[in-house]
C-alpha cells in the first residue's frame, strides 16, 4: 500500500479482460462478464476450456491477450488460481487488477500466504490490485459494473454525487439498495475487500479531486494508514463532505473485524477524537451512513443550526421538536424563534386557528397551496437556517400536488428543506419525486431531524476550517 496511482484507467478502462469468464449459468464469471458486456466496454474473456463466451472469442491464457491494450483485468476464479493469474496479468503489463475471490487472510494462515503473494505484486511490477474478497466497482455514469449481486434499477442507474467506498460487500449492496429505493444517486461504488494494495486513501484522494463527486462515504473496519487518511481527509473535507462509518467499536466487534478481513480494528476512542479534529463526520450505523451521504451530497450547507418545522399533523411537529431539542452531540440544533411578521404571514395564508409558532401546525384542514405559502414564509424568515416539512397526505385537501408545492420553493431557496413523509405504499415513490427536485426526504421524523444535524455539523466544520490559521 501507499503507492501513488492514477486510478483513471481502473475506473474508465479502454478494455477489460475477465479471467474466468464463462457461459455457464450461475457462475460468478458469467455474471460479471454479462454485466460488463451490457456496459459496452471492449472485452476479452480468458478461459482455457471455452472457445468463446457469449459469442465473444475467448483467449486460452493471459499470455494470449493483446499486449498494451488492456487497462483492467477482473479475476473471477478461486483464490489460489487468482494469485497466479494476477501475477501473469502484472507481468503482461496490465495496470489494474480486481481479485474477486475470498479465501485469503480472512480464511487463516494458508490464505494469508496467498494474500502476501498478491501484496507483493504492486511492489514488484507497479500494477495495482483491488481486493481480494471484493465485489469490485460500479460507476453509473460510464456503466462500468463488476458487481455479481443484484443492485438496484433505473433509479440507481441515473447516477449522482455520492462516492461510496466500502470494506464490506454486504454493507455496500445495502447502500445501493437504499439509493435505488429512495432515488439518491451514486457517483461510484467501490468494494475495498481485504485491501492488499488499493485502500480507502487511494479512493479518498481520487474522488476528492473528482468534479462529479459531491460527498464521500466510507464503511471501514480497519485503517492501516490512519494518519495518512486523516491528513488527506482534512484538505478534502474543506471542499466536500467526508463521512465515515468505522465499525469494530466494541471488543466483540473488533474481534469480528479480524475474522472478517484478517485485520485489526484499532482504538475506537482515538479514532473518534481524530475524526472530529480533521473534519470527518462520523456515523455509527449503515442507515445513518446512507442518510448522511444522501443529505450532504444534495442539500446546501446552512448558515447555522436554527430549524423551523412545518406540519399539517401536530403530533409529528411535537416529536420533531423533541428530536431537535434533546440531542446535544455533534450537529446540535436549535428551534428557530420566528419573527412576529412570519407568524402573521402564515396565519393570513392559512387559518386563524393554525398554530403559527415553531413548530408550525397548519392542521389537517390545510391544503396544498397553504403548505407552500407557509413554507415560503419560513424560508424568508431571517431566523431560520433550514426547514423540516411533514408531507402528510390527506386527500382531498392535501394531495400529492404538495410534492410540487414544497419542491418548487426548495429549488429556489439557499436554505435546505428536508421532508418527512409518513410510511405507506407510496413512500418510496414520494421520496424519489422529492429527490428529483433536490429535496431530501425520509420515512421517519427522527431520520429527518438527524439529516438536519448532519447539515449543522457540516456548517460547523466549514466555519472551523475558515477560522483555522
Amino acid at each position: 500500500m501507499g503507492q501513488q496511482s492514477d486510478l483513471q484507467a481502473l475506473l474508465n478502462p479502454r478494455a477489460i479482460a475477465v479471467i474466468g469468464a464463462t457461459a455457464r449459468p450461475g457462475r460468478v464469471g458469467r455474471i460479471i462478464f454479462e454485466q460488463l458486456r451490457r456496459s459496452g466496454f471492449s472485452l476479452y474473456p480468458v478461459n482455457p476450456n471455452e472457445s468463446d463466451v457469449l459469442g465473444i472469442p475467448a483467449c486460452s491464457a493471459v499470455s494470449a491477450l493483446p499486449a498494451g491494450e488492456i487497462d483492467l483485468a477482473v479475476i473471477a476464479i478461486g483464490a489460489e488460481g487468482a494469485v497466479t493469474a494476477a501475477e501473469e496479468c502484472a507481468r503482461s503489463g496490465i495496470p489494474h487488477i480486481i481479485v474477486v475471490a475470498g479465501g485469503f487472510a480472512e480464511a487463516g494462515p494458508g490464505g494469508k500466504v496467498l494474500e502476501d503473494r498478491l501484496s507483493a505484486i504492486p511492489k514488484i511490477t507497479g500494477s495495482r490490485i483491488l481486493g481480494p474478497n471484493t465485489l469490485g466497482v460500479f460507476l453509473p455514469h460510464n456503466r462500468l459494473d463488476t458487481l455479481f449481486v443484484e443492485h438496484g434499477d433505473s433509479a440507481l442507474a441515473r447516477g449522482g454525487g455520492v462516492a461510496f467506498i466500502s470494506q464490506s460487500g454486504s454493507v455496500g449492496v445495502e447502500a445501493l439498495g437504499l439509493a435505488s429505493n429512495t432515488g439518491f444517486g451514486m457517483r461510484a461504488f467501490i468494494g475495498l475487500g481485504n485491501k492488499c494494495d488499493l485502500d480507502e486513501i487511494d479512493f479518498l484522494r481520487h474522488f476528492g479531486e473528482d468534479s462529479g463527486t459531491t460527498c464521500l462515504a466510507f464503511y471501514v473496519e480497519s485503517f492501516d494508514r490512519g494518519r495518512d487518511f486523516l491528513e488527506a481527509a482534512r484538505g478534502i473535507a474543506a471542499r466536500k463532505p467526508v463521512v465515515v462509518l468505522k465499525a469494530g467499536r466494541s471488543g466483540a466487534g473488533a474481534s469480528a473485524v479480524s475474522s472478517h478481513t484478517g485485520r485489526l480494528a484499532g482504538s475506537d476512542r482515538v479514532v473518534g477524537g481524530a475524526f472530529r479534529q480533521f473534519g470527518v463526520q462520523r456515523v455509527f450505523d449503515d442507515e445513518a451512513l446512507c442518510d448522511a451521504a444522501k443529505t450532504l451530497s444534495v442539500l446546501p450547507v446552512p448558515k447555522g443550526n436554527r430549524v423551523a418545522i412545518l406540519t399539517p399533523a401536530g403530533g409529528y411537529g411535537v416529536m420533531a421538536a423533541d428530536h431537535v431539542e434533546l440531542h446535544h452531540g455533534p450537529g446540535r440544533l436549535e428551534m428557530a424563534v420566528l419573527e412576529p411578521a412570519t407568524e402573521a404571514r402564515i396565519r393570513a395564508a392559512t387559518f386563524p386557528f393554525a398554530s403559527c409558532r415553531n413548530p408550525v401546525d397548519l392542521t389537517a384542514s390545510a391544503n396544498d397551496r397553504m403548505v407552500g405559502d407557509a413554507l415560503d414564509a419560513l424560508l424568508d424568515d431571517p431566523n431560520t437556517d433550514m426547514v423540516i416539512c411533514t408531507a402528510f397526505f390527506a386527500p382531498p385537501s392535501i394531495t400529492d400536488r404538495m410534492v410540487e408545492e414544497i419542491a418548487g420553493r426548495a429549488e429556489n431557496s439557499a436554505k435546505p428543506v428536508i421532508v418527512f413523509t409518513q410510511y405507506g405504499p407510496f413512500t418510496d415513490d414520494y421520496l424519489r419525486r422529492f429527490h428529483r427536485h433536490g429535496v431530501v426526504g425520509f420515512p421517519s421524523v427522527g431520520r429527518a431531524v438527524r439529516a438536519a444535524r448532519f447539515l449543522a455539523e457540516r456548517a460547523s466544520i466549514l466555519k472551523n476550517t475558515e477560522a483555522a490559521p
